[in-house]
């Protein structure tokens, strides 16, 4: 990915909210990255305290708990955060001048998904706002275009990706018309980004999933192979030959777009139910390739929110475990 980024003349900025690891964050600094993506101050939190120096909050921050904490962490790094209210801008203001620090904003612009993001004509009424507003200023703009992934067909999601792109550039023009410089324009996720490095006008992509993929990736762009992260499960039942049961279930793979996981190997059977401690397997025909106490590999359909669910990720070298670490970001959640 940075290779890829790289090559067109752009900057990588990843979200770190995929692995939760200062350690891969730091890895990705060295690589070329410019800095990190975070959705919450506490995953902020955590990757400051773990030695990043450069992390946007790509996501609202309404609260001035939460904007005083940001304030705090923008005395040991460089703190930028994603805006699209005038409430937002007010907070923001209020932490840094109270803390004495500044803040980065990046004016984030509704492309489609129809999430968070303003109108792209409030942009440029945002800007006036945010350049009368203390201790902070203007980033740039950015725009998530969360919904390209839902098209299998990269035609499809070529399309939504230039009608993003149009509206993104109507705020951009919008907010130059009112005389203020817009030099960022952050956008993209793992399938978009090979679309959006393309266009001349984007400086920024903040791919994140692309680190350890998942079926969601295979589904799009990216062979087996290139996925890191399975969840390993030991087979605790086969009542028949057609089925088996494994000891993990919903309280140990997401699904929050209710897709179960895939075997990673050809076991000739796939997961047709989840309930908290299992997970149930069944073949369409002849007998499933797993005995009671195999252990099986899956894929996750979302990394992301795999990765949260559990405390430590084991790094492995064929069969065997060469180091393991805590998931600092595990549950930073506020």
């Amino acid at each position: 990915m940075q290779k890829l980024v790289d090559s067109h003349g752009k900057k990588l900025r990843p979200h770190s909210k995929t692995h939760k690891l200062s350690t891969i964050a730091k890895w990705q600094v060295e690589a070329g990255a410019v800095g990190v993506c975070v959705q919450k101050t506490s995953e902020a939190e955590v990757l400051v305290k773990g030695g990043i120096r450069d992390v946007f909050v790509s996501n609202e921050v309404i609260g001035l708990q939460k904007t005083n904490r940001l304030a705090e962490l923008a005395d040991k790094a460089k703190i930028s955060v994603g805006v699209d209210s005038e409430l937002g801008i007010e907070q923001l203001s209020q932490s840094a001048k109270s803390s004495g620090v500044e803040i980065g904003v990046y004016l984030d612009v509704d492309v489609g998904m129809h999430r968070c993001g303003v109108n792209p004509d409030q942009a440029a009424k945002l800007a006036d706002i945010l350049s009368k507003s203390a201790n902070l200023h203007l980033v740039g703009i950015m725009g998530y275009d969360g919904h390209s992934w839902v098209p299998l067909n990269s035609a499809e999601r070529l399309k939504i990706v230039n009608e993003a792109r149009s509206v993104l550039q109507t705020a951009v023009k919008a907010v130059r018309r009112k005389g203020f410089g817009v030099d960022v324009i952050s956008v993209g996720g793992t399938p978009s980004t090979p679309i959006w490095v393309n266009f001349d006008d984007i400086t920024e992509l903040q791919a994140g999933a692309y680190v350890y993929n998942d079926v969601m990736q295979m589904e799009r762009s990216t062979p087996k192979s290139n996925c890191a992260v399975t969840l390993t499960a030991t087979v605790m039942s086969k009542p028949s030959n057609f089925q088996a049961v494994v000891d993990a279930g919903s309280k140990s793979f997401a699904l929050d777009y209710g897709r179960y996981p895939v075997p990673f190997d050809d076991i000739n059977g796939e997961v047709v139910g989840l309930s908290e401690e299992h997970a149930t397997l069944k073949s369409k025909s002849g007998a499933i390739k797993a005995e009671l106490g195999d252990r099986l590999a899956f894929l996750p359909y979302h990394i992301c929110t795999l990765i949260d669910l559990w405390d430590t990720i084991h790094f492995c070298s064929g069969d065997k475990i060469v180091s393991s670490m805590p998931i600092e970001g595990r549950g930073a959640r506020t």
